[in-house]
C-alpha cells in the first residue's frame, strides 16, 4: 500500500516515521509540488490549517481516502480541515486524525494513542488499520466534527493554561481553568454538531490536559511568554513553525458558528492577542463574572 503524506513539518515526519515501521511505503509530498507522481492508496494533509485550501488547489485530487492531520479552523469561513479538503477535491472521502500527541515523544519510541473520525465505519476502519500499532494506540470515532473541534478549540485553552503557569497563579487556579475550559469547548463544540461524549476523549479532553499543562506545546509556550511581558510578535518569533491557537481564536471570537455561545475564556484570549487588553484586567474579569449553577 502506497500512503502519500503532503506536508513535511515536523508531524507530517513523525507520521511518515509510525506508517514506515507499519511497513507502508510512504511518499512525501512538500507544498510546492504540483503532482502525486504515482497512484496512491491514501493521502494524508499534515498542512498549517491556514494553507490548506491554497496547497491543496495546485493538486489534483488524489482520488483515494484523505485523512487530515491538522487541527486548527479556517479565518473567514470557520471551517474544519476535512471541510477544506471537500471544498477543493469534491469527489474524495475525507477522516481526521487527532490525540494527545507530541511530535518528539512518538519519535522518541514513546507510547501514545489517539483517534480517528470518519462518518462512514469502514472507513473509520480503514485509518484505523493503517495508523494503529503497539506503541500507537488508535481508537475510531464517527463524530467527525467532534474529533476535529476538539482537536482546534484546545488551542486556545492551551494559550490560557501558558497565561496561567507564566502568570504563577498556582496549580488551583491551572485545575479549575481547565475544568472550566473543558466546558467551554464542550460547549461550543456541541452547538456546531459535535456529540459531547466526543468531548470527553482522546481528541478533546486528553489533548487539552496535554497541551494546556506542558512547556512542550506551543500554545502553552505562547502563553507564557505573554505573561512574562513579551509582546505577540516577539512571542511568536520565537517559535519556528505556526501557532495554530492564534488564528483558531480569531475563527471562534469572529464566526457565526460560536457568536451566540457563552465562551467568557476564549473571548478574554482573543481580546489579550488582538485588543491589546492586560492580561491581569482579564484575570480580573474572569474571576468577577456573576456565578451560578455549574455547566
Amino acid at each position: 500500500m502506497k500512503i502519500g503524506i503532503l506536508g513535511q513539518g515536523r508531524w507530517g515526519i513523525t507520521i511518515k516515521k509510525l506508517l514506515e515501521e507499519n511497513n507502508y511505503e510512504v511518499l512525501g509530498f512538500h507544498h510546492t509540488d504540483t503532482s502525486w507522481g504515482e497512484k496512491l492508496d491514501c493521502l494524508c494533509v499534515a498542512l498549517p490549517v491556514q494553507h490548506i485550501r491554497e496547497t491543496l488547489l495546485r493538486f489534483p485530487s488524489p482520488r483515494c481516502p484523505v485523512i487530515s492531520l491538522s487541527k486548527g479552523l479556517e479565518i473567514g469561513t470557520g471551517k474544519r480541515a476535512s471541510e477544506i479538503i471537500k471544498d477543493v477535491w469534491k469527489d474524495v472521502i475525507v477522516g481526521a486524525l487527532s490525540g494527545p500527541n507530541f511530535s518528539e515523544e512518538i519519535l522518541a519510541g514513546l507510547p501514545a494513542a489517539s483517534v480517528v473520525a470518519a462518518e462512514e465505519v469502514n472507513l473509520g476502519k480503514f485509518f484505523q488499520n493503517i495508523f494503529h500499532s503497539k506503541r500507537f494506540r488508535v481508537y475510531r470515532s464517527t463524530d467527525l466534527v467532534g474529533v476535529e473541534l476538539g482537536g482546534a478549540l484546545k488551542n486556545i485553552y492551551a494559550i490560557a493554561g501558558g497565561l496561567c503557569y507564566g502568570l504563577k497563579l498556582g496549580e488551583n487556579a491551572h485545575a479549575s481553568l481547565l475544568t472550566r475550559s473543558l466546558s467551554e469547548m464542550t460547549r461550543l463544540g456541541t452547538a456546531a454538531g459535535g456529540k459531547m461524549e466526543t468531548f470527553f476523549g482522546l481528541s478533546g479532553v486528553g489533548d487539552l490536559l496535554l497541551t494546556a499543562s506542558s512547556i512542550k506545546s506551543r500554545n502553552f509556550r505562547l502563553g507564557a511568554r505573554l505573561a512574562a511581558g513579551l509582546s505577540l510578535n516577539e512571542a511568536i518569533a520565537m517559535e519556528p513553525t505556526v501557532i495554530e491557537g492564534l488564528p483558531t481564536t480569531i475563527s471562534v471570537y469572529k464566526s457565526r458558528l460560536f457568536t451566540q455561545q457563552k465562551k467568557p475564556i476564549a473571548d478574554e484570549i482573543y481580546r489579550i492577542l488582538y485588543e491589546n487588553k492586560k492580561i491581569h484586567e482579564s484575570v480580573v474579569d474572569l474571576l468577577e463574572r456573576r456565578v451560578g449553577e455549574e455547566d
